[in-house]
């Protein structure tokens, strides 16, 4: 609305959805403007029907898709709340790196020409990733939060980053669940911000860690170091 110095309220012109005009009178004007919501459904921009706008992971989906860190599942799926693979894991990070090359097989059971060969090859030759023992290293197993915390540390390490960045995890009623290997990444990761309780109480280093999790941990990783 826009009124003159005595109150009174002017006449507007409607020239677009975004701009109005109205006559000048011979005193001052006082404009205002109301904003109300707008119910209307906002295009996420992305190409996956299961990740809304609304979704605690949107920006961290957004980022690693558009960085090409992580694409979908299918070409209209994310699958966020699906879990990651080791080998999945392996591989966001040697994407990160730029792919170098690198020669030979790390374990028995990763083959010779599968998608994650090189990645792992690359990490476990770097000291980023462990197998479960010397031959074996599980690619197609799901991740769990413990291990894609030590991931992680391991890769700031190789990095220089830095990794004092940590705080005790005592305050979490399962943190005795945490395996001895873990317990320091497990600090690290929560020091930094990287990683956050499942719940107030809990971080269930044991759990699976989700594609939404492994996205916002990648993004807040990327941003932070």
């Amino acid at each position: 609305t826009v009124t003159d110095a005595s109150g009174n309220e002017l006449s507007l012109n409607k020239r677009s959805e975004t701009e109005y005009s109205f006559t000048m009178p011979g005193s001052a004007v006082t404009v205002k403007a109301t904003f109300v919501n707008d119910e209307g459904e906002v295009e996420s921009g992305l190409p996956f029907d299961d990740v809304d706008v609304d979704d605690w992971f949107y920006d961290a989906v957004v980022y690693a898709w558009e960085n090409e860190l992580m694409n979908g599942v299918a070409d209209d799926e994310f699958a966020p709340n699906s879990t990651l693979t080791r080998g999945m894991m392996a591989t966001l990070l040697y994407r990160l790196e730029g792919e170098p090359s690198v020669t030979g097989v790390a374990f028995d059971d990763i083959g010779t020409d599968m998608w994650y060969t090189d990645a792992i090859t690359w990490a476990a030759a770097n000291g980023i990733v462990n197998g479960y023992d010397e031959s074996t290293f599980g690619p197609n197993d799901a991740i769990t939060r413990e291990q894609l915390a030590a991931i992680l540390y391991r890769y700031a390490a190789y990095k220089d980053y830095g990794v004092d960045h940590s705080e005790t995890t005592e305050h979490f009623t399962d943190a005795a669940s945490i395996s001895d290997y873990a317990v320091g990444p497990m600090n690290w990761a929560v020091g930094a911000g990287l990683m956050n309780g499942v719940t107030d109480t809990t971080l269930q280093p044991q759990g699976t860690a989700t594609r939404a999790q492994v996205a916002t941990m990648l993004m807040r990783f990327i941003e932070t170091f």
